[in-house]
């Protein structure tokens, strides 16, 4: 699947999911959403999800049925770990500062049982950066880019 991003000249930014087979879905964001879907992006990439929002949106999903509050209960464990993770990982961004893995894991396990979503395993320093350095890599793309043009990125 091509996931393009579009900066808009003087609208919202858009995302745009072409599947392999050619159909697609898309929808304008609000100006936080192409970091965050950028970070998803790292995520699902880096951990092998394929059930996280973009492995979702490749197998039928629309990106605004991500919006019903019914379609939480008709996701995966997976789309629930890879939005919890990216989640943690924006919220370190905002601090500009890296959380060790140790209060990254921990933080993932108190929030997964808040909402009653199963565990996921524990994340080491090598996976975060992993995931961190493609995330970073991602988003210089998107800064560096000139409002109206798209970034395009395969998934997975």
């Amino acid at each position: 699947m091509q996931v393009q991003i579009k900066k808009g000249r003087d609208s919202r930014p858009t995302l745009v999911c072409v599947r392999a087979d050619g159909t697609r879905t898309w929808s304008q964001v609000h100006p936080f959403f192409p970091l965050h879907d950028l970070t998803h992006l790292a995520v699902e990439r880096a951990l092998g999800f394929r059930q996280g929002f973009f492995g979702l949106v490749d197998s039928g999903w629309s990106i605004e049925a991500f919006t019903d509050p019914k379609a939480r209960k008709r996701m995966p464990a997976q789309a629930l770990w890879a939005e919890n993770i990216v989640g943690l990982l924006d919220l370190e961004r905002g601090m500009q500062r890296r959380l060790p893995a140790r209060e990254i894991n921990q933080a993932l396990r108190d929030s997964l049982a808040q909402q009653h979503v199963p565990p996921f395993r524990a994340l080491g320093e090598k996976e975060l950066a992993s995931v961190r350095a493609l995330r970073a890599e991602l988003d210089a793309r998107w800064m560096a880019l000139p409002p109206g043009e798209t970034l395009e990125v395969s998934f997975p």
